[in-house]
């Protein structure tokens, strides 16, 4: 009985300090883009495409977010939920990183 406690016990030390060395680092990079419309800047409100990101490389986190804006703008344009505007004037454009 005893010795199951204490393996018991010596098994969620192991645990716990694994998990607390497995944390995110403090220096994970992030990136921020959103739908553009030429001449009229930054869209928002229901017209809203926004891109997010977080990777270790600042490179990598933009690179991501702007992928994740350019499909969330095909998407909204073939369904047709965009402002009037030419084909060309609308694109995603980096707003925040860190």
């Amino acid at each position: 009985m005893r010795k199951s406690i204490l393996s018991l016990a010596a098994t969620a030390v192991v645990g716990v300090s694994i998990m607390g060395a497995t944390t995110a680092p403090a220096d994970a990079a992030y990136c921020y883009y959103r739908l553009k419309q030429d001449g009229v800047g930054i869209l928002t409100g229901k017209f809203s495409i926004q891109g997010y990101s977080v990777a270790f490389k600042h490179k990598n986190a933009c690179k991501r977010a702007q992928n994740e804006c350019n499909r969330r703008f095909d998407r909204a344009r073939k369904k047709g939920n965009l402002p009037r505007g030419g084909p060309r004037d609308f694109r995603c454009v980096r707003s925040g990183n860190g």
